[in-house]
This record gives C-alpha cells, structure tokens and sequence, in this order.
C-alpha cells in the first residue's frame, strides 16, 4: 500500500524538514491496545527524492536476501485500525509526514496537488475564501488527505475516491512514475482534469494496496456552494427500519443527495440528542433550490406516519455547518467532542477499535445490522457509538466505535473480543469491512490478475504486505 489515512510511526518533537531520523529496535504501541508490533527503524524523509534513495536501499538488499521491508504511513492517525503499526513484525516503518507541502492548487480546473503530511485542515485553510473546497472528512483537521484518498474514506459530500486524479509514485526499485492524471507543467492552454486519463485508468491498482510509496496526488476539489444548510431530524430505537427505507426512498428520488449520515443514540450524544437515533442531512447550492428542497423536507417529516421529528437547532449547529462548507475548524472542536481529546494524545488517551462494514441501504439489513452489533459485545465493552454514511442509494457504510479504558487489561481483552465478533458475525451475513485493521488485514490477493501485477510490481518484497 501505499499511505494508510493518517497512519504513521509516533513524530518526533519539533522535527526539521531535513530531518531523517532512524530509531534502531523501536517498539510502537498504537491506539486501541492492538498487539505491539517489533518495528526495525522509523525512517521520517524530508521529500520525494528522499524517499525514492530509501527504497532503492531496500531494494539492493532486497535482492540479495533477507530484509527489512519498508511500511509507508502519513501522519499517523488511523486510529482504531492499528494507526502506524504494520501487520507483521520486523517492517520498517516510512514515515512520511514531512512530506508535507501543497505543490500546486488550481481554482479554475479544480485541483490541488499535495504530499502525504498535509493535513485536511491545511489545506481547507488554503482554500477558505475562495471558489472551492476540499470534500472533508468528519475525523481530525489533523489527519492526512492523501492517507484517507489511498484507504477509500468517506468524505462529507462523497467517497473520497472520487476525489483522486493522478498519483506520484516511487516504485520498488526506487524510480518515480505517475498514473492518472496530471497538469501539464509545460502548456499555456487551461487544464482539464480526467481522472480515468486516456487508456487503462491505474490510479486504484495503488488505493488499498501494498505495491508502491506514493509521494504526492492530485485531489480534485469541489465547487464551493452559495449555500450549506444541515437538516437535523431524530427518531425513535424502533423506528429505525422504517426511517432507513424513507431515506432510501428521499435518496433514490433525489429529494436529498446520497450524503445523510445516522448516528446512533450514542453517536448522537455527541450532537446533544439524548435516547434517540439523530439524521444529518445536508443540502447545498442555490439559495432558492435549498429553500424548496427544505420545505419538500419539512412537509415529508411533518406527514402522517413520518417516523422523523424535527430536531433543534444546537444539534447540526455552526461547527457541523462549517464542517459540510468546508471550512477549517482549528480548533477541531467536533473531533474534540467525540473523542474527548485532541488528535495528539488520542493514542495514548484512549482505546478506541473501529469496525467498518458495508451493507445494503434496506431498512430490515440496517436492523439486521444493530441487533448483530448489540449481540456481539462481549464481557463488559460497553455500547459502541454507530455513525452511518450513505454511499448511494443501495449502499450504506457503518463506522463502528468501541471505546475502553486504555489501561484496563479486561476491558482492552473484551474490546479486541468483541471486534473478532463483529468481524465473524457480519461476515457470516455476507457484510465485509471496507477498510480493515491490523489484526483483521484481508486475505492475500487471491485473483490471478492482483497477483501477477503485484510480482511484477514488487518480485523482492520491498514494501510490507499490509492489511490489504
């Protein structure tokens, strides 16, 4: 792979862009008390060229033996999967945080290209005030863009794959190459960005996979709406299948776009709902078409034997509103609100495990799906907070949260017990994570296709085989 979102070997204090730090025999111990995982070095490059005379280091000893093969991470804040903590012992990790500049931004195409450090805050900040925005996460202003594009996150307003064009990648015998696609530095006429470029499209050979660094992308962003409005509505435990299929029914008729997210009665306390199911949903653009599809909304909740009601103001208040406007929040308050701490110490702060499946957008599978989820608690790990992201009209995510006390050796042993059930439970019913964590990877590439592409991608083992 390539960049996990935000994962990375723990930073040092105050470090130089020249910095290239090497820490012999370091052990790393991530968030949500996975196994400790024996690392080899940590190796933080300070650029692109940098990077490429590591792997081809690698790759000479590669050739002649046994070796240290190479875990790039971004900034190291996957938190609940394993954050920088590769899936087998003995990889060393690359650490690439001080990539960290926005190469180029073009309002007019659409586009900016940036490295695996820079963090979606800072780039929402570049871009605050004008006539784009970056399609942001609900994580940390902390976490890596390029990191959450490479593990196929969930944007605000769509899959952060969309957002992807072109990919800089340093391949396992050190060369650069680039897939997709990329301005051209040497032309006078405007760009037109395609992202499937002309002929096969490669770009996602790279996403969730293990066959290459990637060194910088290009993100296409989105137009900035003259209007953001958030439509807060909640509902009651038992009308959750019900409230599924009207959602289902706005989304495949177009009176909402395929962006409303579900939180849970836990996730919701976070919004300041208390015992009840919470809905997000957001409606962008015009003025005047924002008015009449909030009005449709409103009359639709307000119908006989709608299982909605509308919720106050405070619960999509300005954060959640500048959050969909793509804005950035420095000081991350509705990270800090669901996490109960910053980004910096969340590793060591808390435990926390999270569990990502995708199932159908059906009102008796979202059912199905909270009752696997109650049932596969195990000892005393108490109820997860459960916040759904609708992908299109037949699909819809679940980001499963399990929380514990980090030093508590039975509650970390219930926790990890609970994600194992979690895994053989939904697999069971045919619903498979989209992203998985270091002690879950997916199973090693099984098509004839995957496997020759990855032999000719990397026949030594230069990179880490990862969760992917």
């Amino acid at each position: 792979m390539s960049t996990a979102p935000g994962t990375s070997a723990p930073s040092p204090t105050a470090p130089t862009r020249a910095e290239a730090a090497a820490e012999a025999g370091h052990r790393i111990i991530e968030s949500g008390r996975f196994r400790t995982r024996w690392v080899a070095e940590v190796l933080r490059p300070g650029d692109a060229d940098e990077v490429a005379r590591i792997v081809r280091e690698t790759a000479r000893r590669a050739a002649v033996g046994p070796h240290s093969p190479l875990h790039p991470v971004s900034t190291g804040r996957n938190w609940g999967l394993g954050s920088g903590s590769p899936v087998e012992e003995g990889a060393t990790v690359l650490d690439l945080s001080l990539l960290d500049r926005i190469r180029a931004i073009d309002l007019r195409a659409g586009y900016a290209v940036v490295e695996p450090g820079v963090t979606q805050g800072e780039l929402a900040g570049r871009l605050s005030g004008s006539e784009r925005m970056l399609n942001l996460t609900g994580a940390s202003q902390h976490t890596s863009v390029l990191g959450n594009i490479l593990e196929r996150g969930v944007g605000l307003h769509r899959a952060r794959a969309e957002d992807l064009a072109g990919l800089e990648l340093v391949l396992s015998d050190g060369t650069f190459t680039r897939c997709g696609w990329w301005p051209d530095e040497h032309s006078d006429h405007p760009d037109t960005v395609q992202p499937h470029g002309r002929g096969p499209s490669l770009n996602h050979v790279f996403t969730q996979s293990a066959m290459a660094v990637v060194t910088a992308a290009v993100v296409r962003l989105l137009p900035r709406p003259e209007e953001v409005r958030v439509l807060p509505l909640t509902f009651a435990e038992a009308e959750l299948p019900a409230a599924v299929d009207v959602l289902r029914s706005w989304t495949a008729q177009r009176l909402i776009p395929a962006t409303a997210k579900i939180y849970n009665p836990v996730a919701a306390r976070t919004y300041g709902v208390q015992d009840r199911w919470l809905v997000h949903i957001c409606l962008t653009g015009d003025p005047g078409l924002v008015a009449a599809l909030s009005r449709l909304v409103a009359e639709r909740v307000g119908g006989h034997g709608s299982p909605f009601v509308a919720a106050p103001p405070h619960t999509a208040d300005d954060h959640v509103h500048r959050a969909y406007a793509g804005l950035p929040d420095p000081d991350d308050t509705l990270f800090r609100r669901k996490a109960g701490c910053c980004a910096r110490c969340l590793d060591t702060a808390r435990g926390l495990l999270m569990f990502l499946p995708v199932v159908p957008f059906d009102g008796p599978a979202v059912g199905r799906a909270s009752e696997l989820i109650a049932t596969a608690l195990e000892g005393g790990t108490g109820a997860p907070g459960v916040t759904m992201n609708v992908l299109d009209a037949d699909t819809i995510d679940h980001v499963v949260t399990l929380g514990f006390p980090p030093r508590d050796a039975r509650a970390v042993d219930d926790a990890h017990r609970t994600l194992d059930r979690l895994h053989r439970l939904f697999a069971a019913e045919g619903h498979h994570p989209y992203r998985p964590d270091i002690d879950h990877p997916l199973p090693r590439p099984h098509g004839v296709l995957l496997q020759r592409i990855g032999r000719v991608l990397d026949p030594d083992g230069v990179f880490a085989r990862g969760r992917f």
